[in-house]
């Protein structure tokens, strides 16, 4: 089924029910997508950006609070 058909169909389904609770479950559905929709209205660099270090952290090559003071220290000198 393509897509099209797909959207049809759900939306006879919908018009069809009388139930309030599957409704409700259904809207439900639509508003948690609407709020994972702020990953798509990222830019495309900031996207990879984000990939690139969950990647990084997933290989372990991370910093512990410690490592970050003391680099900073020995780079700003304070």
């Amino acid at each position: 089924m393509d897509i099209q058909a797909l959207k049809i169909d759900l939306a006879k389904k919908i018009l069809k029910s009388n139930k309030p609770a599957l409704l409700q479950k259904v809207d439900q559905l639509f508003k948690i997508e609407n709020d994972d929709d702020w990953w798509e209205d990222l830019p495309v660099e900031i996207q990879e950006s984000i990939i690139q270090g969950v990647r990084e952290a997933a290989d372990g090559n991370v910093l512990n609070h410690q490592q970050v003071v003391q680099e900073a220290r020995e780079k700003y000198g304070y």
